[in-house]
């Protein structure tokens, strides 16, 4: 918990800071901010995935995860609540929530720090938000600050769930959902450092996959092989 503490600290401080200096913040002060998070959050994904148990279970149910995400249009949807809330009459409450919650790297985050007890990426995360938080509120107003306590609430709430349930799952799911976190955290940081973007939040359902996909993928390892020997 003491990451989703952090982080609804770092979104408090932020918007403070925004509301005091108001439209004084650069963009170029912004777009180095997040040149260097995008630099360090690729160096953190790199021993995650490292930790990948079973990749062709991974390599599954990040395909066919981005297929149902896809269809459901995960990532539409989210989109355009944004554009709606970001709009000229949009809600600021509901603008700073969705920026701060509706990504890969809020469940990331959360599971990281429930499974392992490692509140890294959520570190990293709040010190992201700081500066969202701070130019969000120069422009939108002080009910930015209202999405503190709901980052608590809801982050808390998805931490709790991994550590509550996690500790009856196995290391290889462990390691899988680790890894499939750590590549999703890859293509974030070529976000932020304007490289390519991704549709990051079709590949959500992914992570419930894996459970389903690891006996598939040992299956088509260990029996496939045999089965081409023997013809």
């Amino acid at each position: 918990m003491v990451g989703t503490l952090f982080n609804a600290i770092t979104i408090a401080a932020g918007a403070g800071l925004g509301l005091i200096l108001g439209h004084r913040l650069s963009d170029s002060l912004k777009a180095m901010v997040f040149q260097a998070l995008g630099l360090f959050t690729l160096g953190i994904s790199i021993p995650m995935i490292l930790d990948t148990a079973t990749p062709f279970a991974v390599f599954l149910s990040m395909v066919f995860g981005g297929i149902l995400g896809h269809l459901l249009k995960f990532q539409s949807w989210i989109d355009s609540h944004h554009t709606n809330a970001t709009g000229e009459n949009g809600n600021p409450v509901v603008t700073a929530v969705m920026l701060f919650c509706a990504g890969a790297m809020t469940l990331v985050g959360c599971m990281e720090d429930g499974l392992k007890g490692d509140a890294t990426i959520l570190f990293i995360k709040g010190s992201m938000d700081f500066v969202s938080a701070a130019f969000l509120a120069a422009a939108m107003g002080k009910r930015v600050l209202l999405a503190a306590p709901l980052v608590l609430i809801l982050q808390g709430i998805l931490t709790g769930v991994f550590a509550h349930f996690g500790s009856a799952w196995s290391s290889e799911l462990i390691g899988n959902l680790t890894g499939y976190g750590g590549i999703l955290l890859i293509a974030l940081g070529l976000e932020l450092l304007n490289i390519r973007r991704f549709s990051l939040i079709n590949f959500i359902p992914g992570f419930l996959l894996i459970p389903l996909f690891q006996p598939v993928a040992a299956w088509i390892e260990t029996v496939v092989p045999t089965l081409f020997t023997l013809g």
